[in-house]
């Protein structure tokens, strides 16, 4: 009962941000309590600008307990927090050193022979984690409730959307055994062909990427300017980010209209998911890469609203802190944790097929938006932002996201246009072979490739499910030969089969 009213009490009151005024001010009160001779240890920002009146001695640069574009969101008459770092031939120096790194730095603490700053006698820099920014600060996090409040104040679209957007900020854990060479970046799409939807989109994702660091956007351009009022010094630093964790939203209106809405030199991290992706196209193609590649690839109805909401600007860095934090405790998976679930995404294929029968199987085909294993791996990693927002690995996760994948396939099926999808029925039609046991085969082994960690499939697992649909097992082991002969499977190499795309 006690934790429960604390619990309460914690959720009324409000949210202290983590704002850099805030970050400057801890970091000003702490070297204030350090006396003249102490040994310390201090991460922040390295400057490689001279600090004034700099000896000749050694060398002599800053460091600010602010990232780069902290620094530059610092009112005029803020405190900036400098400790000069005074880096002599017996500094012991390990790491890459850039303007702008994250370091760690040990040493002894003196003052600076000029005005009022303080100055670090450095015996040991290193290069640090960016992500350590971000997860010093764990009682500021924001709680999952309070997460999904502030983008659901900030949106209006369907709930199932409003969901997706929380769950692509966490991107997702990487997954180990899948074979695939993907990152931890996700890609949310919206698809119409309407500008005014696609349009509404794009300008919501755009506030979204307004509020974050500019360290987590995904640029050409690495190097930003900052020009310090107090020192009169320019400092030009390259951004500290090194932890994997980048988003990207269309830079122009032009992009929507393109194959992949992202410009040449994003192309490889969209196919590569090194970066949370989120943006709109103004098409509704079954063979869209960017459809196929997207976790949620969402065919909406209506234009999407949006509002600027304060309490979110604000709280953008707890939002971003809590981030990183659960990043860290889910920073990978093994694909064979989730025997349950692909156990479930099987039956999910079953179901559709019997529901929807050759349309299902037309938009399984390759290079189709729900092509068997690459719709697993992403639901894959679809359940692995659920988990870093959840916290845990919950078995009500595994239904949230075939709920997903079965709204995201309605929403295909019924939005294509009739003739088109019949086109997509007749192509496969000439595909798969007209004799019915061979069809129902192929069905069978479309399911088993879909989970499959390679894309391919054991001849023995493929016999075993042909005996389990009441195949004898002579006509099945003469079946997967004909198969073969035929044109339709292929060995790769001994005892594994794939599907001739």
């Amino acid at each position: 009962m006690v934790e429960e009213l604390l619990e309460l009490i914690r959720l009324e009151r409000k949210r202290e941000s983590l704002s850099p005024g805030e970050r400057a001010r801890e970091f000003q009160s702490k070297i204030q309590r350090i006396k003249i001779g102490d040994v310390i240890e201090l991460t922040g920002f390295l400057l490689m600008r001279e600090p004034p009146n700099s000896p000749r001695d050694a060398v002599y640069y800053l460091l600010s307990p602010l990232s780069p574009s902290e620094l530059g969101r610092l009112p005029k008459d803020a405190i900036r927090p400098y400790i000069v770092l005074r880096i002599s031939e017996n500094s012991k120096v390990s790491g890459r050193l850039y303007s702008g790194a994250m370091v760690r730095a040990r040493g002894r603490m003196g003052a600076y022979p000029w005005g009022t700053m303080r100055m670090l006698f450095v015996d040991e820099i290193s290069s640090g984690d960016y992500s350590a920014h971000w997860t010093v600060n764990p009682e500021l996090a924001l709680q999952k409730s309070e997460m999904e409040s502030l983008i659901m104040d900030t949106l209006y679209a369907n709930y199932d959307f409003e969901k997706a957007v929380v769950y692509s900020f966490f991107a997702s854990p990487t997954m180990i055994g899948t074979g695939n060479r993907w990152g931890e970046g996700v890609t949310l799409s919206v698809f119409k062909r309407d500008e005014k939807v696609a349009l509404s989109a794009w300008e919501a994702f755009r506030y979204l990427y307004s509020l974050l660091p500019w360290e987590l956007r995904l640029k050409r351009e690495t190097w930003i300017e900052y020009s310090d009022p107090l020192l009169d010094i320019d400092f030009r630093m390259k951004n500290p980010n090194n932890s994997g964790l980048f988003y990207y939203v269309p830079t122009s209106r032009t992009l929507l209209k393109k194959k992949v809405p992202v410009p040449k030199w994003a192309l490889s991290q969209f196919e590569g998911k090194r970066a949370v992706f989120l943006g709109a196209k103004e098409s509704v193609l079954p063979n869209d890469l960017t459809a196929r590649l997207s976790e949620s690839p969402f065919i909406l109805a209506e234009p999407i609203a949006y509002e600027r909401n304060r309490e979110l600007e604000e709280l953008m860095p707890n939002f971003v802190a809590t981030i990183f934090l659960e990043r860290m405790k889910f920073a990978s998976f093994n694909v064979g944790e989730f025997t349950e679930f692909r156990r479930k995404f099987e039956a999910w294929l079953a179901r559709n097929r019997m529901e929807y029968g050759e349309k299902f199987d037309a938009l399984r085909l390759g290079g189709m938006v729900f092509e068997t294993n690459t719709r697993y791996l992403l639901s894959l990693h679809l359940l692995g932002s659920m988990v870093r927002f959840e916290g845990k690995l919950k078995r009500g996760l595994i239904n949230d996201v075939l709920l997903i994948n079965q709204e995201l396939l309605d929403m295909w099926i019924n939005e294509l246009p009739p003739n088109l999808l019949m086109k997509l029925v007749r192509d496969y039609e000439r595909y798969i072979s007209a004799d019915k046991r061979s069809n129902m085969a192929i069905g069978i082994f479309m399911d088993l490739e879909s989970t499959s960690t390679d894309g391919s499939v054991d001849r023995i697992e493929f016999l075993e499910a042909l005996l389990s649909r009441g195949f004898r097992r002579e006509d099945a082991e003469k079946l997967i030969e004909r198969l073969i002969a035929e044109g339709y499977l292929y060995e790769p190499y001994a005892g594994k089969l794939r599907l001739v795309r």
